[in-house]
């Protein structure tokens, strides 16, 4: 017996030394691809990344992004003009004109750029942008400091935020983002314990369209139907409503608690 529990904790020591190994590789990986896009794009040697104004940062975005359009627009006046994959503004305006509440506390998540989080925290909003690519991150934060804002970053997977804990916010936005999640069985089930863990007054819900997605492997690929039942039947959520659709016909959803 007492040599099975050795062994147990051998392996227990040996998994997190092996995960504080991973951690520190990630870390090495991210500061090595931000320095190698910092100085593509023209940063001078010796002189702060900040320092080097809208130019530095526009030139960093395209050159990350390469012949690929970023995937959300820009709330600032400052980068308008880059091109986008995604318009923000009509999602915004639907949210907004079927927003209960006229602030608090606002989780963003999958926040990408993080356009809503800007665009909230205008709304008197105190947003939190939860967004797991360490890039993506690093312009939410420069774009962030460009536009005076001050809304909370945090890097990390949605399903390590505050673990084990309930995810406690005024309103939750989740657009076009849990689809991700239904590509495999591990991440299907953490949906279903992330979904158990919000606790809102209201939650906004963009779906995917599954004929987008054909020729690619899902553990499940839910209709926009059915992926709002799954929400109802895992969440606090008792009443929803579809409240509009944004371009390419992807529907709106808000849920309530009452």
């Amino acid at each position: 017996m007492r040599d099975k529990v050795i062994i147990f904790a051998k392996k227990i020591i040996f998994g997190l030394r092996l995960g504080i190994v991973w951690q520190l590789l990630d870390a090495v990986k991210f500061e090595l691809e931000k320095r190698s896009l910092q100085i593509r794009a023209g940063l001078m040697p010796g002189l702060p990344a900040d320092r080097h104004g809208n130019n530095q940062l526009k030139k960093e975005l395209l050159l990350f992004y390469g012949k690929d359009e970023p995937y959300q627009s820009f709330a600032g006046s400052e980068l308008k003009d880059l091109p986008f994959l995604r318009e923000g503004e009509v999602r915004f305006k639907i949210i907004k004109e079927n927003l209960g509440i006229k602030g608090g506390t606002l989780l963003d998540i999958g926040a990408n750029l993080g356009y809503f989080c800007h665009k909230f925290e205008e709304e008197g909003f105190e947003c939190y942008a939860v967004e797991e690519n360490k890039m993506l991150c690093y312009f939410i934060e420069k774009l962030k400091k460009v536009s005076g804002r001050s809304f909370k970053v945090i890097c990390r997977s949605i399903f390590d935020y505050k673990k084990n804990q309930k995810l406690v916010f005024d309103a939750v936005l989740a657009l076009s983002v849990f689809h991700h999640f239904l590509k495999s069985k591990e991440n299907y089930f953490k949906l279903i314990e992330l979904l158990k863990r919000i606790k809102a007054r209201e939650f906004f819900f963009e779906p995917h369209l599954p004929q987008e997605f054909k020729g690619k492997t899902f553990y499940k690929n839910y209709t926009p139907e059915q992926f709002v039942d799954f929400i109802m039947e895992n969440s606090c959520f008792k009443k929803v409503e579809l409240i509009g659709e944004s371009e390419g016909g992807r529907p709106i959803f808000k849920f309530s608690e009452k």
